[in-house]
C-alpha cells in the first residue's frame, strides 16, 4: 500500500460557511469510549431512488423538497454505514489506540456486505447515478484499514471481486446509459474516483485506465478559467456542482498518479486553474453568477450556506500542490472531513496528527 500511505484519510462537520465568510468554530471534547465491533449492518441490496429535482427543470438546480426527503431516507443506511466504515478506516489508519480493533471490524463489515452482495440490484437510473460516491468511500475504507487488520486472504479476495463487479458496472453504465450530461460532469467525476480507489484494490489495469481517462476527460476539458462547463449549466447551482465535481477529481489523482510523475499528462496546470476559480467563487459567489447569470445556492441546513465538508478536499490538493491562498482559507476550518473522500483528511493528509 506504498502507493496509498501518503495520499489517502469520517468526519463530516456539521459548521457551515455563510456566503463569502469564515466563521469561529467550537468543538466539544467526548470522553473517549473503548472501542466494541457491533455487528454489521444489515447489506442494502436493492435501490431504487428518483430525482431530487422538480419534474421539468431543464438545469436540474430546482429541488424538489418532497423528492429530496425520499431520496435521502432511501439512501440513508447506506449513508449510515459509509460513515461508520470510514471512522474505523481512519482509526486504523491513522494509528489510534485500537487501531487494529478498528480495522478488523472495518474489514469485517465490508465481508458483510460483500457476502450479502450490497448495492448489486439498481433498479433506477438515479440509483446506478448515486452508486459511485458511495464505492469511493466503501473503497476508501477498505485502503485504509486492510493493510492494519489480521491478514485474511479469503476475505480479501471476497471482499476485492465484489468491488471490482461494482467497477465494471460503473465503467459499463457510464460508457453505454449514462448519457451525454452525467458522462461529462460531477457523477463521472466520482464514478472516476470510485473506479481509481477500485482499480488499487484489485490490481486491474482497465479500471484504473478508464478512471485516469475520466479524470482526463474532465480536467483537460475545463474552461481556461478553471470553469468546468458542463458544471456551469447548472443555474443557480453551478457552484455546488463545481465543488461537488472537484472533490472527487483531487483525491482520484492521488491515487492514479501518487508520486506526481505525470503531472503534465494529467493536466496539472488545469487542475490548479480548476481550484484557483473554485476558491475565488466561493469567496465570492457573483464570480460564477456573472458567468451563469444567475445567483448562487448551496446546499446547506439553508440555501445561503456552504457546508465545510464541501471543502475537505483541499487537504489532498495541499498535500500535493502548496497553495497559499487556499491554506489561509481553510486553516480556521479545519478539521475537514467528508466520508465519500476518506474521513477526517486533515488528519489522514498530515495536517493534524501526521502519520508517521
Amino acid at each position: 500500500m506504498k502507493y496509498f500511505r501518503r495520499y489517502v484519510f469520517a468526519l463530516l462537520s456539521s459548521a457551515f460557511i455563510g456566503i463569502g465568510t469564515i466563521p469561529v468554530q467550537s468543538q466539544e471534547v467526548e470522553a473517549e469510549q473503548p472501542f466494541e465491533c457491533a455487528p454489521a449492518p444489515e447489506p442494502v441490496v436493492s435501490l431504487s431512488i428518483g430525482s431530487r429535482y422538480e419534474k421539468g427543470s431543464a438545469t436540474k438546480s430546482e429541488i424538489s423538497e418532497e423528492s429530496n426527503e425520499d431520496v435521502d431516507r432511501a439512501l440513508e443506511p447506506v449513508e449510515d454505514y459509509i460513515n461508520d466504515l470510514s471512522r474505523m478506516g481512519n482509526a486504523a489508519y491513522l494509528g489510534e489506540t485500537e487501531s487494529q480493533a478498528n480495522a478488523d471490524c472495518a474489514m469485517a463489515w465490508l465481508d458483510a456486505w460483500a457476502g450479502g452482495q450490497a448495492l448489486t440490484e439498481l433498479d433506477s437510473l438515479n440509483a446506478k447515478l448515486a452508486v459511485s460516491p458511495r464505492l469511493a468511500g466503501i473503497a476508501l475504507a477498505y485502503l485504509q484499514a486492510q493493510p492494519v487488520a489480521m491478514p485474511d486472504s479469503q476475505r480479501d479476495e471476497r471482499i476485492g471481486s465484489w468491488l471490482q463487479k461494482h467497477a465494471e458496472d460503473v465503467i459499463a453504465f457510464f460508457d453505454t446509459e449514462a448519457g451525454p450530461l452525467a458522462s461529462t460532469n460531477n457523477l463521472r467525476a466520482w464514478a472516476a474516483l470510485a473506479t481509481a480507489a477500485i482499480g488499487r484494490i484489485s490490481g486491474d489495469e482497465d479500471t484504473l485506465a478508464w478512471s485516469r481517462a475520466s479524470y482526463k476527460l474532465l480536467v483537460c476539458g475545463a474552461e481556461d478559467s478553471g470553469a468546468l462547463p458542463t458544471e456551469m449549466e447548472r443555474g443557480e447551482r453551478a457552484l455546488h456542482y463545481q465543488l461537488h465535481a472537484v472533490a472527487p477529481l483531487v483525491v482520484a489523482i492521488a491515487l492514479l498518479d501518487p508520486d506526481g510523475e505525470a503531472d503534465d499528462e494529467l493536466c496539472r496546470s488545469k487542475l490548479e486553474k480548476i481550484v484557483q476559480f473554485t476558491l475565488a467563487a466561493v469567496k465570492d459567489p457573483s464570480v460564477v453568477a456573472d458567468l451563469v447569470g444567475k445567483d448562487q445556492v448551496f446546499s446547506g441546513e439553508d440555501d445561503s450556506q456552504l457546508a465545510t465538508y464541501q471543502l475537505a478536499w483541499a487537504e489532498a490538493y495541499l498535500a500535493r500542490y502548496p497553495d497559499v491562498p487556499l491554506e489561509d482559507y481553510i486553516q480556521p476550518l479545519r478539521p475537514l472531513g467528508y466520508s465519500k473522500l476518506g474521513g477526517d483528511l486533515t488528519a489522514v493528509y498530515g495536517r493534524v496528527n501526521p502519520v508517521p
